[in-house]
């Protein structure tokens, strides 16, 4: 069975997938993937706590809260995403609800200025007393504040839980994966059952109180078990209103429970009284790991968010002293409890990742790259016979950061002598695009034509005296006569090869148009570079928005666009498809255009599809019909360096209109298309 049903309202359960878009996710280093999860979710968590909470991963491991953002651990293989939800839901809401303060002054001073009565207890039945016979303050804070914590953050985590539970009712599943993951495995459950973990310790009652709303639970396993389940009383746990409250609760239990507990032998009072020793009942505390809430650090205990759910009304499991665990399942459960100790203090144990890897992350996550799934039952992959679709990366957003990652070879920093050509190509553009943007100013231009002395329309005030004259021709109307707002989106071929004088007069033809469009108040460029990158396993068509003048300064194209590599092959309409949204939005009230420059016909295959040939072609030649159908201008230039083949098929997919052009007419080519601006 798949360890993601509650997600399977968004994708098939055979495979690997991404938290919500329900892509699959391939073994390797799949950046996108992975930050892909991580925004997914952060959206999860965003919608349930109303707060715009930051989701991170976690270089050593552990998952947590600081108070300010969530931290779950990384693990490119692992399946089970829906607990990872589960977790960052929980920790979330702790941010929301948990008041941080609470936990940090449950420290020495707290317990000795509001637990006089506890401490006297504790300090007598373990003879903790120093030598002047008096109660020895530190050694009992330390073995209160031990104990007092786990059952702070048992006691808090019903109440945050309650709070998912009651406001999110359709995140409730999310919980369930994830108490079923980190704590109700099979050997819990015959535990509870069982007479193991009933001996008169704290130990034993941790354990049973941890699992206190598991359907298997024996209130009568302890001997004040069932008073705890009632100061609990998880059906009215609302009553609970913060954390001051859940400690209170807290508090009493820990004195229900160590009242009950046995005094120690006589010969267990000899040993140390420094808090590192074995405490009252026998049980090594010097090694152990602490809470660490009060370091801003929610735990989890991953037990059951509602006693309401439980099977057994009575808390009592019927035939327990029947049932045995074997050797085997003794170990097991042993294991099993340290995962619970470890989980409510904060110390899951799963993969993390490296710096490294978490700066790529993050420098994907900002840039905005997503996944598109692309292409259709025609072009199936001759080779397994399956449907021809595959994923495409689309980049909204480059940044530096990005580019210094190396996560893509298509806009990379790592390439010192691409860079210096680059930045002469976009130099030249941008002047040559000063001198278009003078011509092009020409759509700046309103031109007003006023009619007057007509029957009908807005009075013309200087009329209004022939009124009085007979005069009836006193009205007026005004024509307007100016452009209309434009957009286009030049998409460039960034395959190998384009690489060398066609890539680089493509830069400057681009940056031309951009510059010019610049400079007039109703034209917006969008550029974008379509190529193909390896991710994880396999290679997918990539397509990477540089420059969009809706949202970005010209001098963009000075900082970005030298990173922009050809080195690549052309999956061409898959990319196209891919953006269609994007080229879809633009044509609504505007006059839209979308220009094409390449040199070469569609060329790309992966394990998921084969594309080329006819079925290359007419899928192309469908994403630019679906362009058409829209309204939008499409224009494709062919550029070659002496050599013209092709021009058929290129023309099939790109309409009558598709042109070829040899490099060294690439330059003048912005003029044209400066003709064709000014009269549309």
């Amino acid at each position: 069975m798949s360890n993601y049903n509650n997600s399977s309202f968004w994708f098939d359960q055979t495979d690997s997938v991404d938290v919500l878009t329900g892509e699959k996710i391939n073994l390797g280093k799949d950046y996108i993937k992975l930050a892909a999860t991580k925004r997914a979710i952060a959206n999860f968590v965003q919608i349930v706590t109303g707060e715009n909470i930051p989701v991170k991963f976690n270089t050593k491991g552990d998952s947590y809260t600081d108070g300010k953002s969530v931290t779950i651990s990384a693990n490119l293989k692992d399946r089970d995403f829906d607990p990872a939800v589960g977790l960052a839901l929980h920790e979330g809401s702790h941010i929301l609800l948990t008041d941080f303060d609470t936990l940090k002054k449950l420290n020495f001073d707290w317990i000795n200025n509001n637990m006089q009565a506890t401490m006297e207890m504790v300090s007598k039945k373990y003879n903790y007393i120093d030598s002047d016979g008096e109660i020895d303050v530190f050694t009992t804070t330390n073995y209160i504040k031990r104990n007092l914590k786990d059952l702070l953050n048992i006691v808090e985590d019903r109440r945050i839980d309650n709070y998912v539970f009651k406001s999110a009712p359709g995140y409730k599943a999310y919980y369930h994966s994830m108490y079923d993951k980190y704590f109700n495995a099979k050997v819990i459950d015959k535990a509870l059952q069982s007479k193991e973990m009933t001996s008169n310790n704290w130990e034993s009652y941790f354990f049973r109180i941890c699992n206190i709303t598991n359907q298997n639970r024996n209130l009568d396993a302890l001997p004040v078990l069932r008073k705890v389940w009632n100061t609990l009383d998880l059906k009215n746990v609302e009553r609970l209103k913060d954390s001051w409250m859940a400690l209170e609760v807290a508090s009493n239990i820990f004195n229900i429970v160590e009242e009950s507990l046995p005094k120690p032998e006589a010969e267990k009072k000899s040993e140390p009284k420094n808090g590192k020793g074995k405490d009252g009942n026998g049980n090594s505390n010097g090694n152990k790991k602490t809470a660490s809430t009060p370091q801003g650090k929610a735990s989890d205990d991953g037990s059951k968010a509602e006693g309401e759910d439980a099977t057994i009304s009575n808390g009592t499991a019927p035939n327990s002293s029947e049932i045995e665990l074997t050797d085997a399942q003794k170990r097991q459960l042993s294991s099993a409890i340290e995962k619970q100790k470890d989980f409510n203090s904060g110390y899951s144990k799963k993969s993390s990742i490296s710096k490294k890897d978490e700066k790529i992350v993050e420098a994907i996550s900002s840039s905005g790259s997503e996944t598109k799934q692309v292409g259709n039952d025609t072009l199936r992959d001759y080779w397994n016979n399956k449907p021809g679709i595959t994923d495409c990366i689309v980049v909204k957003n480059l940044t530096k950061e990005l580019a210094d990652s190396g996560v893509y070879n298509t806009f990379c920093s790592n390439y010192a002598w691409r860079k210096t050509e680059a930045d002469a190509s976009v130099a030249k553009g941008m002047v040559l695009g000063k001198m278009l943007g003078r011509k092009l100013q020409i759509r700046n231009e309103v031109n007003t034509l006023k009619y007057t002395r007509l029957n009908k329309g807005k009075i013309d005030k200087r009329l209004i005296a022939s009124l009085g004259y007979g005069a009836e021709s006193v009205f007026q109307t005004s024509f307007i006569e100016q452009f209309n707002n434009s957009v286009v989106h030049l998409s460039i071929d960034a395959s190998g090869s384009m690489s060398g004088s066609k890539f680089e007069k493509a830069i400057i033809a681009a940056t031309a148009i951009a510059k010019a469009a610049s400079m007039t108040n109703n034209f917006d460029v969008v550029i974008s570079f379509r190529s193909t990158e390896d991710m994880g396993t396999k290679a997918l068509p990539a397509i990477f928005i540089a420059y969009d003048s809706r949202k970005h300064k010209i001098h963009r194209l000075t900082t970005m666009l030298p990173y922009m590599n050809s080195c690549g092959i052309t999956p061409e309409g898959l990319c196209f498809e891919a953006i269609m949204e994007h080229i879809d939005s633009s044509a609504h009230g505007k006059d839209s255009f979308f220009i094409n420059f390449s040199d070469g016909e569609p060329y790309f295959d992966n394990k998921d599809i084969t594309y080329y040939g006819e079925s290359a072609y007419i899928h192309t030649k469908q994403q630019v019909d679906k362009m058409i159908a829209k309204g939008v201008t499409v224009l494709s230039y062919f550029i070659h360096s002496g050599y013209k083949g092709g021009e058929d098929n290129f023309k099939l997919m790109y309409g009558k209109d598709a042109q070829f052009i040899d490099t060294n007419q690439l330059v003048p080519l912005a003029k044209s298309l400066n003709q064709m601006f000014t009269e549309k």
